[in-house]
């Protein structure tokens, strides 16, 4: 795995593109058999990308994952571009 020093916890500002195609289903509960069907990937790459995941958001499971993403949903792609806009 690579080196993620300084990013646990660190929240959306450090995921993927296809982190964040795979973390609203897994908030939903989906299945990563579910999850792999439907972005046409295997179901290994979805556990890599949900441990992945879990790692940045700072969350243990799929349950604390869904509170996260509820209670502080993805920022538009201008907010993450630029976190000191007032």
């Amino acid at each position: 795995m690579k080196n993620f020093d300084g990013i646990e916890g660190a929240g959306w500002t450090v995921l993927t593109a296809r982190e964040r195609d795979v973390i609203h289903p897994v908030a939903e509960g989906k299945s990563n058999k579910l999850i792999a069907m439907e972005l046409g990937i295997s179901m290994r790459t979805v556990e890599a990308h949900r441990a992945r995941i879990f790692y940045k958001m700072g969350v243990r499971n799929a349950v604390q994952l869904a509170r996260e993403v509820c209670t502080n949903p993805e920022p538009e792609k201008n907010d993450l571009a630029d976190p000191v806009r007032s």
